[in-house]
């Protein structure tokens, strides 16, 4: 029986992502998207927003108001309210549902309500004003179970003049239309045509519900691996074999560089062995210990 060596395992194995074992399938790996959080299947379900900052007391009617006309153009259901709280207590427990164990990191609200609602979007809604007090209604839609192309869609509404207030929100709901992508929309996850510089992207195979290549990519451990003395434009590329705990641990992790002969990314690809071996992640939903692959580059 003929043994392949661990990297070419590795590389075969990331190469699966993309379809590709080529020589440079760890880049293709990190050009293109994470794991979606949630399955993308079924009838869409909109939970909207409300932050902190909203400069009203929102009603139910209000809300209501707002949620009514992009469920119409999404062709979706609006989350209940209990499903929400619900999900927000199992995330307060650190838990995916009332009977498994705390997690070392709780999942996140996307993650918990997509059990119950597979092809979850949330709407972020937000006013913003100009110098004449000319008031727009955005609701910033993520479709976490779709492509990058699809993900973001911004509605907007203009609101009557002056103060913005709860009976001119309501009112103007109803004219709420798609206008494309917001022009500030997060690209963590996405795919992209060329890899940034000084910037961590992870990719791995594990259930996105985890969400772990964003907290990989926003670990500064992971960024502070990166090889010292490098010439501009030079990004590089590792590979990665490690299990992931019941409890959220990395664990038995194995690193290498990427067709790399800099001597300084073998000390890099011991740098990430490290920082992810410390990193704290999110627990498998079922319970179990599973095996993960993963590209890195920096």
């Amino acid at each position: 029986m003929i043994r392949l060596a661990p990297s070419l395992v590795m590389i075969a194995g990331l190469g699966a992502l993309t379809g590709t074992a080529r020589a440079d399938s760890v880049f293709d790996v990190c050009k293109g998207e994470s794991k979606t959080a949630v399955a993308g299947t079924g009838k869409p379900s909109i939970a909207v927003v409300y932050l902190g900052d909203f400069p009203v007391t929102t009603t139910p009617q209000m809300r209501n108001a707002v949620a009514a006309p992009i469920a119409t153009a999404e062709k979706a259901k609006i989350v209940p309210a209990k499903d929400v709280e619900a999900a927000k207590k199992l995330v307060d427990d650190k838990k995916w549902n009332d009977k498994s164990d705390a997690c070392g990191q709780a999942p996140s609200l996307v993650a918990v309500l997509g059990q119950k609602h597979p092809n979850l979007s949330t709407a972020t809604a937000t006013i913003t004003c100009d110098g004449a007090a000319a008031c727009v209604l955005n609701v910033d839609l993520e479709r976490h179970g779709r492509r990058s192309a699809e993900r973001w869609v911004r509605y907007s509404v203009a609101l009557p003049a002056g103060k913005p207030t709860v009976a001119g929100i309501q009112s103007a709901a109803a004219k709420l239309v798609a206008k494309g992508a917001p022009p500030d929309a997060p690209t963590a996850g996405l795919a992209v045509a060329e890899l940034p510089e000084g910037v961590v992207t992870v990719r791995s195979d594990v259930d996105g519900s985890l969400e772990s290549d964003r907290i990989m990519e926003g670990n500064p451990a992971f960024a502070a691996c990166a090889p010292k003395g490098r010439k501009k434009h030079d990004i590089r590329g590792y590979y990665a074999e490690w299990k992931l705990s019941a409890k959220g641990n990395p664990f038995q992790a194995l690193v290498k560089p990427f067709a790399g002969r800099d001597p300084a990314d073998e000390v890099a690809a011991e740098c990430l062995k490290k920082a992810l071996e410390a990193t704290q992640l999110r627990c498998p939903r079922d319970g179990k210990n599973v095996t993960v692959k993963t590209a890195i580059c920096l």
